[in-house]
């Protein structure tokens, strides 16, 4: 079966007469005719009870008529679908952690902006508590947040992966040793997120792996990675950093069996409609594209 028979059905139907269904489609009668033979042989049923000029729809036409009506809106709201994707325009809003904010987004969304010159896109940066609240309270539109997430009225796409390394300033006395350990990053001060960042929480976690009875010597508790970047380049302890914040002037810190990886997610409310689903869509690609530039 092919669409347009369904088409040709639903004009025969409205119009009455092959003829005058015919010269709307711009098509001959028999070609007509021949299309809606093709179309009763492979439903099995005939669907238009031909009589003189006229034809009237059959019992089974009735029922098939009102499948046609259905298919014919679907294929209307796919066309209107893909026609607003090409169109995406307008004003959204997105909240992300301070990693993803200063040092993946801004890449992002340049390359959509450069294709999108109708769109127009704002971010606020805020830590996981602060973007899944403004998402489900419609503050913002999209959220970028650290899995695994479970919230059942959020679409959840994943985004990227980042790993956390243990850094410091390049001159830093840990890396006199040749060999370090958990027990080194133990004795020394550390420069930390404060406690709702997604990447502390991801950092805490995998300290404990090591040792449970790690307390760890906390020096300061930041809000942005600049901030804690700086304090790194001063020396003022040790810290960890996303790898795509670690700069010159910072060295990692590698010790034993220390992979520590996070995964990040693009999340909007499942009520939003269709065209947030169309600017995730175009977020991603362009993050793919990001992410190959890179390696």
């Amino acid at each position: 079966m092919e669409f347009r028979q369904i088409t040709y059905f639903l004009e025969i139907a409205e119009s009455g007469t092959f003829q005058k269904a015919a010269s709307r489609l711009g098509l001959t009668q028999p070609a007509l005719s021949k299309q809606m033979f093709l179309l009763e042989k492979e439903l099995g049923i005939t669907v238009l009870e031909r009589g003189g000029r006229s034809v009237r729809l059959t019992h089974e036409g009735e029922r098939f008529y009102q499948y046609s009506i259905k298919m014919k809106e679907l294929w209307e709201e796919i066309q209107n679908a893909f026609s607003k994707e090409n169109e995406l325009k307008g004003n959204f809003s997105i909240s992300a952690g301070g990693t993803v904010s200063a040092w993946i987004l801004p890449q992002i969304l340049k390359d959509i902006l450069k294709k999108r010159p109708g769109l127009s896109l704002s971010v606020r940066e805020g830590d996981a508590s602060e973007t899944k609240n403004a998402v489900l309270k419609g503050e913002v539109d999209l959220g970028i947040l650290t899995g695994p997430i479970s919230e059942p009225s959020l679409n959840v796409l994943e985004f990227l992966s980042d790993k956390i390394y243990p850094v410091a300033a390049k001159d830093h006395p840990i890396f006199q040793k040749t060999k370090i350990k958990i027990e080194d990053i133990k004795k020394q001060p550390l420069v930390c997120f404060h406690p709702g960042s997604a990447l502390r929480k991801a950092v805490e976690k995998k300290i404990k792996s090591f040792s449970k009875d790690f307390g760890p010597n906390i020096a300061m508790e930041l809000r942005s990675v600049e901030s804690v970047i700086q304090s790194l380049e001063a020396g003022l302890g040790i810290g960890f950093l996303s790898e795509y914040s670690i700069n010159s002037k910072l060295k990692k810190i590698n010790f034993q069996d220390w992979n520590t990886e996070r995964k990040f997610y693009l999340c909007y409310r499942k009520k939003s409609g269709p065209t947030l689903a169309y600017l995730a869509e175009e977020i991603l690609k362009s993050a793919e594209k990001w992410k190959l530039e890179r390696e």
